[in-house]
């Protein structure tokens, strides 16, 4: 492209990395099309890892964008990143959770081929470490902490509901939050009160016992488990290695608790997601409303909302060959502090949300040649 609004040399063409006919991949190459460049090539994760080469093939010229995108649940591309990690297996039923430690491998040797297989003058949107750290549950926690982000406190892994118990009594916690080590859209996490009169999981996970610990499927509704329900619950969670943390007391608004997903781009914070709920767990497909972040914004100081908005800054700036990362973050009950729950590699896909007048795909192709310019060696310059 040339003439006003054309991008520096390098930056196309675009190729997304993903899963082709998703909401991800069409919503990132409209928003290329609305800004006047040609739309994005897209290549999934199976037919990449069936054929690296199909991959360099789609920069022909030696420059260009790869997008890093999720890989979603597709069972097609699940098997092939378990194949590339060294484990076959069968996808079986798609709603069944299982410890995604050989998925993960399996993702981070894909996204370390892809930037050993395409050129050198090509920009990629994610560095394969940054999005394994990301996928970690316990040690992005552990990250953040040691560079000095508020998080909940964690407990030490632990391989069974009593143990669990007496880590929490050791810890003066009654509550806590137990996760899939490795995971997303809160498939599996259980929000977990051990008190008096009773033990009670709040989870969208499906217990089914059977040998060992049972089988855990994501039913996307949220449940109550109490008594030995409960505990087998969380058994079954801790038997696939999980991620303990206390469960921190967030501000509510209208009546329930609320947190935020807050998109940084580009080293900047951009778009803001407020989700609420009545009980624990705030994700909107399992139940969360959306609600305006300007609102939480108005009852907060300014200095509380400035420092989490700095924070997000200040951990995202720790990794500036990763083009966006989404946090997920919360004041706190007096509105006076704030606490980091997780950072996501692929949290861009926020609906109905703008920032200066741009949706989150329309704001990141805004930013992408600032971004591709300060980033590049100076040997690689146009």
């Amino acid at each position: 492209m040339t003439g006003a609004g054309a991008p520096p040399d390098g930056i196309e063409p675009f190729v997304i990395l993903g899963v082709a006919g998703d909401e991800r991949t069409g919503g990132f190459s409209a928003a290329l099309v609305r800004a006047g460049h040609p739309p994005a090539r897209v290549l999934d994760y199976a037919r990449f890892i069936e054929a690296p080469d199909r991959l360099s093939d789609l920069f022909p010229e030696g420059r260009g964008l790869l997008r890093i995108d999720s890989p979603g649940g597709d069972p097609r591309i699940r098997r092939a990143l378990l194949r590339l990690a060294g484990l076959a297996e069968d996808a079986g039923e798609a709603t069944r959770l299982r410890p995604e430690h050989a998925f993960q491998r399996g993702l981070a040797a894909a996204l370390r081929l892809a930037r050993r297989v395409v050129p050198p003058g090509v920009a990629l949107t994610h560095e394969a470490e940054t999005v394994a750290l990301f996928y970690d549950k316990r040690t992005c926690h552990a990250a953040m902490a040691a560079h000095g982000l508020p998080v909940p406190r964690a407990l030490p892994p632990a391989g069974s509901f009593d143990a669990l118990v007496e880590a929490m009594r050791a810890a003066g916690l009654s509550r806590v939050f137990v996760k899939p080590r490795f995971g997303s859209g809160a498939a599996g996490i259980a929000a977990l009160t051990v008190a008096r009169n009773g033990i009670v999981a709040e989870s969208a996970a499906e217990h089914v016992p059977g040998a060992g610990a049972g089988v855990l499927h994501h039913s996307h509704r949220l449940r109550r488990y109490r008594g030995p329900a409960a505990v087998a619950l969380i058994d079954a969670i801790l038997a696939q290695d999980a991620h303990v943390e206390q469960w921190a007391p967030k501000a509510a608004l209208d009546g329930g608790p609320c947190d935020l997903r807050v998109l940084v781009i580009g080293g900047e914070p951009a778009h803001t997601v407020l989700r609420k709920a009545r009980g624990p767990i705030t994700n909107l497909d399992l139940g969360g409303r959306r609600g305006e972040a300007e609102a939480l914004r108005a009852l907060a100081p300014p200095a509380a909302w400035e420092g989490m908005l700095s924070d997000c800054r200040r951990f995202a700036a720790l990794f500036p060959q990763t083009f966006h990362v989404a946090f997920d973050v919360a004041l706190t009950v007096g509105l006076r502090r704030h606490v980091f729950f997780e950072a996501n590699a692929f949290g861009d896909l926020i609906r109905r949300v703008r920032h200066e007048g741009l949706a989150p795909y329309e704001w990141q192709v805004a930013r992408l040649p600032g971004w591709i310019a300060a980033r590049r060696p100076v040997g690689l310059a146009a």
